[in-house]
């Protein structure tokens, strides 16, 4: 099975949203819909939650700023 990039994923909660939106879908197709979305959302969120560790880790180990602190140094600077 292919991994699911965010983006991918992003794309594909986006169709299932439409798609219950539309109120074309019988209620058991919504419903299908609804919990695949559900744990789309789910696996999205731990995506970000592991992107959040990947760039706590780059600031701990003091190779890089935080982007918030990065941005207000190089605003400081011009």
């Amino acid at each position: 099975m292919k991994k699911m990039t965010f983006e991918s994923g992003m794309e594909e909660l986006s169709a299932l949203t439409s798609r219950i939106e539309s109120g074309e879908l019988t209620l058991e197709e919504t419903l299908k819909a609804y919990e695949k979305g559900c744990a789309l959302a789910d696996r999205l969120g731990a995506l970000l939650q592991e992107g959040r560790g990947r760039v706590e880790k780059l600031e701990k180990d003091g190779s890089r700023t935080p982007f918030a602190a990065q941005e207000a140094q190089e605003e400081e600077e011009e």
